[in-house]
Parts: C-alpha cells; structure tokens; sequence
C-alpha cells in the first residue's frame, strides 16, 4: 500500500512539473505513418552554369564552336531569334473550350550571333579569324573556327568557365581536332598559370598541312594548383587552320568515370545521400519552343558527336553530362533515378506550342525506359550495354512533362499513363499537375508534382498543408520548393518547417527535392540555389544543411506526439516553433527534429513514453547568431551542423534549443 502511494505521489509531482513548463510528449506504443527511406532526393537541371561549367567536369566552354547556334526551331529577325507563329496552350480556356486572351505568345529573345561566337576563346597575335560552316567535323558539330594566322606566334585561348581550376600532379586529358587546310609546323598546347605567365604544363605537335580532320589527343599533367588557368594553343607558322571540338578532361573524376562529373561538387551531393535524382529538368525538358526541347537520344555516345542546344536560361548546353552519364551517376551515389520527360509541349511561359500527334512522344519514352532497365535483346538495352553497361540502371520513376496544366495537360496525361503503365508496371508515373481540381478529372494517377517557391511566412504557415488531403487517389512528390525571399537562414529554418510538415504526412508526401540545385556564382539564373561553384571550389549554403540534415536522419516512421508550450513572446508574426517525432528501426533510436526559428531559446521537457532510453544521446545542431546569416564562397564553414553527445538517461530530461536553429536529437531507446 506505501509503495502504491509512492508511485501515485511521484506521477503526481511528475505532472505538476512538466504543466509548468514547454513539454513534448513521445508516444511509442504505435506507429505512426511509414516513411520512405528515399524520400528526399535531388533535382539537377541545366540552369546557372550547374552542368557545364559545374557538376560537368569539361574545362573548356564553347568546345564545339556551336555557342551562337539559334535555338532549334527559331529564326533571327531585327536582333531576335524569333520562335513560330504558334498557339499556345496556356491560353486556352477548359471551361467554354475556346481560345481567350492572346491565341499567339510569339515568344523572342534578343540575339547577338557575332559576341556569341567567341564566348569562352580569344586570340592574340595577328590573324584574322571567324565562326565558319564552311568545312565542318561532323553534322552535330558543322561550325569550326577558322584561323588565317599572318605571323609565326600567335595564340588562341580558351579561360573555360571563368577560369580551369588544375591540381598539382593531376592529369588531364586532352583532345582536339586539326584541319591543316594550309598549315605546316609546330603547335604548343599548353596550361597557362592566371598570370599568364607560368606554364603548368606543355605539348609539342607537329603538324603537316593536308585538307582532312584529324584528332590529336595528349595527357597534360599540372605541376602547381591554379583556380584560374587557361588552355593556349601556340601557332608557330602562318597559313590557315580550322579548329574544333577542343576538350580538356580531369582524369581524377567522380568514381574515375570518363566524361564524368567534378569529384568535389559530386560528393557534396553524394554526401547528401539522396533517395532519388530527377534529371534533366525542368525548363530545358520541354524547351522554349517544341523544337528547342533536350532530346535523350542526342545525349549519348561520343560527346564530340554530340550536339548542343541553347537552353531556355540563355546559354548552350554540350549536353556531355547526358542521359547515360545520368543514370551512371544515380548508381555511383546509390539513388534511384528519375526521367523527366516531353510530352509533346513546350514551356509555356515561353512560346507554349505543342503537337497533337503524341505517338513519336510515347515511343521515346518508352525507349528511354528501355536503355535504363531493358534486357540487353531489346534494341535499347543493347545500346546501353554497348555502352558498357550490361545491368539495368536504378530508373524507378518517369515524370511525364515538367509544370504542365490545364485539362489539355491532363487529357495528355491520361494518354500516357495509359499507354505506359500496362507495359512497365514498376514504374511511378508522375503527373505535373498540382494541389488542385484539374488531377481530379483523372482515373489513374501514381502521383503529383507540387512546387512552391515563397517566402518564409508561407512556409512557416502551412505545416499543416498536406494534414487534410484526401488520401488513396495518388501520393505527392514536392519535386521544387525554396524560399526564394531569404537566401541565408532564417529562409533555411522556414524551409525546414515545411519539411517538418511533409515527414508527418509521409503516407501521402512520399518524395521531395529542394530547387534549383547547383550554381555557378558567374551566372546566377535563379535568385536562390542550394549549392554555389565556381571553377575551384563548392560549398553548401544554410539550405543545404538543412537538406543533408533531413536526408541522414529519416525515421522508419513516425511517432505520435503532443506538444505543451507556454504562451510565447515573439518577434515574428507567425509560429516558428514546429518538431516532429520518429522511431528508427534499425538504429533502435527515436528521431526528434525541432525548428526554432526565434532568437529566443526554448527550453522543453522531453517525456518518452514506452521506451527504455539509454544513458547518452546524439545531437546535431545548426544554428546561427542573426537571423540574415549565411554561408559564402570566403566563409563557406561558417554555419555548419554541429554534432556532440548529451545526457538523457533520465525520463523526462530537459533540453534547451538555441535560437535560429534546427536541431536533431538520436536516443538510443527501445520500445517497451
């Protein structure tokens, strides 16, 4: 009897001490929803230098000389490159089944073909020069420069993507052709130090004038480190010479791969251990007209035969890091891959004009499934493994279009689906169409593709976005969201309530990337990206911690939990406290992520209800001092997380959680 008193006075004093204060109450005699262990991912597309000039590991810009070429489909009139005379779809109305607004976009984008040209070359000594058609490498390659050289030193010059960064020791392989139309003699190639001065490393050709092509390939290997060097060729000879396909190629990859990806900005995503890579985008799928759109096929094989294709963000892409070297790469960072395909439309914020004959569409889609998973007697399996990839790739999800709308989008989905699903079953179909009505008027879909992009009160507010969505229809894949208002914590912080909200309804939100992914600081096309480049280093900003955060702590699933708090003096006209609870399986350990996006620290009581805990704890933090705080190319460690052990053997222990933080605690707990 004493000892039931006891008992009875010492949960009496428990509860009279945890309502004075902020508690959280885990419970874990139930699961709650399952989450997918590869529900954060990444998305690549080709926008702000994040390819070429970025993950691409390719030195040299403009290799091919196709830099000024018009995009597919467009002509150039008074200073533009003008698209067709064609309808776009965004303007057509579902409801009265008529054109409104304007019928015609007549999209156009000021074009300046002779400062195209030349984008990453340039020439001292005396010669007279020009982007020519007249003699061409190949068909995917036609233009090459054409070099009229008047004296016996003059050099040509490529600074790559705003300088090459080289490595003392490290090899590089070089390739370029030669047509010698009138030309004997010597040419050096060589790495120049960014003061023009020290050579890094050097090649002597001898080359004999004749009117054919001819490679010439060599392995130049650095003797410093420089983040600005340039590739020269020497001309010590007059006469006429036409250059193309100039490439320069680290050897020292990611996982050694040929035409592979730059090792340090490829394990920072690595690092990321990400579910799943969607590829190729984005804008650049459906292009700026239909013509102009990224087509699988011409991304394979031997990148010099490849052709390039201006992008709507404004530039040429060599598409070197194409459909092959895509799927490669998701298997290298052990992700599934996602193939973002056409579906007969193009962008419509730009000229929006589409085909109804979708048969050509379909095919290619199921092509491009072939070379990722096909036997190898199917005709694209055995170009894959002719590729010398005998195995099928990780492709596991195909996205049919990229922001598409509208019951002309969801007609076309229906389409698709129907004809897709039946024969590749294991595949998730993935339809564009968002949070709204229009996915009603569909019979099947595997799932939807939401974005956001917004400030930080907006994803603060809407935690609870998914709470009341109608399950059992279709599962949700957020494929882009940021805050693009605040590019420094406090937008981090907001970014990561909103994942809070995602994890708790992982039944319905089964994926998710952050958007866009990669960028080149010499060219921002996008206002905030997850990672920043340039030619010598990487770095993540704030964001990306709170991505690789998530992405190394996803729970089993999750757990019910109750929050208590005290009324809150804020500063913010919105909640900045959110946390969910989660139980890992494997670990045997409960996940508790928290966000306080105050600069007030919140201390909680920490109850964990079924569990045997174990003495010690594991807790990751980031934080910061100011609410605009953020990493950067000269401080790029500045915010980081922070890892340390913490005691929590006692039930309910107390922790306090720093301001302008986001916090993970792992404790090791076995359920009861």
């Amino acid at each position: 009897m004493r000892k039931r008193l006891l008992v009875m006075l010492f949960c009496f004093w428990i509860k009279s001490v945890l309502s004075a204060q902020n508690v959280l109450t885990v419970n874990g005699d139930k699961p709650g929803v399952w989450v997918n262990p590869h529900m954060y991912g990444i998305f690549f597309e080709e926008i702000n230098h994040g390819g070429d000039g970025g993950l691409y590991a390719e030195l040299v810009r403009n290799r091919n000389f196709e830099e000024h070429v018009l995009p597919r489909g467009m002509v150039l009139k008074d200073g533009y490159a003008c698209a067709p005379h064609s309808r776009n779809y965004g303007f057509y109305s579902e409801v009265e089944d008529e054109w409104i607004r304007k019928e015609y976009h007549d999209w156009k984008i000021s074009w300046n073909t002779d400062s195209l040209k030349m984008i990453g070359w340039n020439i001292k000594g005396d010669a007279n020069y020009d982007v020519t058609m007249e003699n061409p490498l190949h068909p995917n390659t036609p233009n090459s420069l054409r070099l009229d050289l008047e004296e016996n030193y003059v050099i040509l010059e490529n600074e790559g993507y705003w300088g090459m960064a080289v490595r003392q020791g490290e090899k590089y392989d070089l390739r370029f052709y030669l047509n010698a139309w009138q030309y004997d003699g010597e040419v050096k190639v060589r790495l120049v130090a960014s003061d023009k001065k020290s050579i890094l490393s050097e090649q002597c050709f001898k080359i004999k004038k004749g009117k054919e092509w001819k490679e010439y390939t060599a392995i130049l290997q650095a003797v410093d480190d420089d983040t600005k060097a340039s590739l020269q060729f020497v001309f010590h000879n007059v006469g006429r010479v036409y250059v193309d396909y100039v490439s320069l190629f680290p050897q020292n990859t990611f996982h050694n791969r040929k035409n592979g990806m730059r090792k340090d900005i490829a394990q920072v995503l690595a690092d990321l251990k990400p579910g799943f890579m969607r590829w190729p985008g984005g804008c650049v799928v459906e292009g700026a007209t239909l013509e102009n759109r990224m087509r699988w096929k011409e991304t394979l094989g031997d990148p010099m035969q490849r052709r390039s294709e201006w992008i709507r963000w404004n530039y040429h892409s060599s598409w070197g890091l194409g459909y092959h070297e895509f799927l490669q790469f998701c298997e290298d960072i052990g992700a599934k891959a996602m193939y973002v395909a056409n579906v007969g439309m193009s962008c419509v914020g730009n000229n929006g004009d589409y085909t109804n004959e979708l048969e050509p569409f379909v095919q290619d889609i199921k092509d491009a499934i072939e070379y990722a998973i096909g036997d190898t007697t199917t005709v694209w399996g055995a170009k894959r493994a002719a590729a010398g990839h005998s195995a099928p790739f990780p492709l596991a999800y195909v996205e049919l279009g990229n922001e598409q709308f509208g019951a002309l989008y969801a007609e076309r989905y229906a389409y698709f689906y129907s004809k897709l699903k039946a024969i590749y079953p294991e595949i998730t179909f993935i339809c564009t169409l968002g949070m709204d009505n229009t996915k009603d008027a569909l019979e099947k879909v595997d799932m939807i593709d939401p974005h956001w992009y917004s400030e930080p009160k907006f994803f603060y507010e809407n935690t609870q976005l998914f709470d009341s969505v109608k399950r059992g229809k279709f599962d949700v894949y957020v494929g882009e969201f940021a805050c693009i208002s605040e590019s420094n914590i406090t937008g981090a912080l907001s970014e990561a309530a909103f994942m809070i909200g995602m994890e708790k309804n992982a039944d319905l939100v089964k994926m998710t990337s952050y958007a866009p992914l990669l960028e080149n600081v010499n060219q921002r096309n996008w206002q905030t990206n997850l990672i920043w480049l340039n030619s010598g280093q990487v770095m993540g900003r704030t964001s990306y911690y709170v991505q690789k955060m998530f992405s190394t702590n996803i729970p089993t699933y999750t757990l019910p939990f109750s929050l208590y708090r005290k009324e809150q003096k804020t500063e913010q006209l919105y909640e900045t406290f959110h946390c969910i609870a989660g139980y890992d399986e494997k670990n045997q350990e409960v996940i508790i992520k928290v966000v306080n996006g105050s600069m007030q620290p919140e201390e909680i009581v920490i109850q964990l209800n079924h569990f045997e805990v174990c003495d010690k704890g594991e807790v990751i933090t980031l934080a910061a001092d100011t609410f605009d705080a953020e990493n950067s190319l000269e401080d790029p460690y500045k915010i980081v997380p922070v890892m340390r052990t913490f005691e929590c053997s006692n039930l309910p222990f107390s922790y306090t959680f720093k301001p302008c933080s986001l916090t993970v605690l792992r404790i090791p707990a076995s359920r009861n």
